[in-house]
């Protein structure tokens, strides 16, 4: 189990700073990271013919420690819905940490109408490795390896499960405490 409440590295989780000593998150630039994670999600999409929706600009406002991506394939095996007025598909979420090379995958659905409205998942602990749609999970298993190749590390829901201390102050509004390692590697406050 990895050791995310110790207090030195707590502190620099909710401040925002890297717990990494690789390239790029050591730099704590996040421009630079997001241009790692941008040309990784690129290659996947252009690889493995996938469309994408990807979060680059912490959800427009606050601050969101993690890139949210969705991928999914516009086909029968990803639709759960066929109404033409609405999309709706399920699809794999990749939680990229911008303040280390850890990442999570799950699988949750979006949907938008031809009248512009969009209904989407916000991230949470639950979503980790929660997969009920075959053709998602194999998705991932499709991925893996890549994104092992470039240097990130999958946690799995064991690995974030711990508790985090009494009245730690995680910036987040994606849960309620008792807030877990999750929370101290994927936070966003608005």
């Amino acid at each position: 189990m990895l050791e995310f409440c110790s207090d030195d590295v707590l502190k620099k989780l909710l401040h925002g700073q890297s717990i990494s000593d690789q390239s790029p998150w050591s730099s704590n630039d996040k421009k630079e990271i997001v241009r790692f994670y941008r040309a990784i999600c690129e290659e996947l999409c252009r690889e493995f013919l996938l469309s994408s929706e990807i979060e680059w600009e912490d959800y427009g406002s606050g601050y969101a420690s993690y890139i949210d991506a969705w991928f999914y394939r516009d086909d029968d095996r990803f639709k759960v819905s066929s109404n033409p007025e609405n999309h709706q598909y399920t699809g794999l979420v990749v939680l990229f940490s911008l303040l280390s090379p850890y990442f999570v995958v799950g699988e949750d659905s979006k949907s938008w109408h031809v009248n512009g409205s969009a209904r989407s998942y916000l991230p949470s602990f639950e979503l980790v490795d929660d997969f009920t749609n075959q053709p998602v999970a194999d998705l991932f298993r499709e991925l893996e390896p890549r994104l092992i190749q470039r240097g990130l590390i999958r946690l799995c829901k064991d690995d974030l499960r711990q508790l985090l201390p009494e009245n730690s102050p995680v910036p987040t509004i994606l849960s309620d405490p008792p807030y877990r390692a999750f929370d101290a590697l994927f936070h966003w406050a608005d």
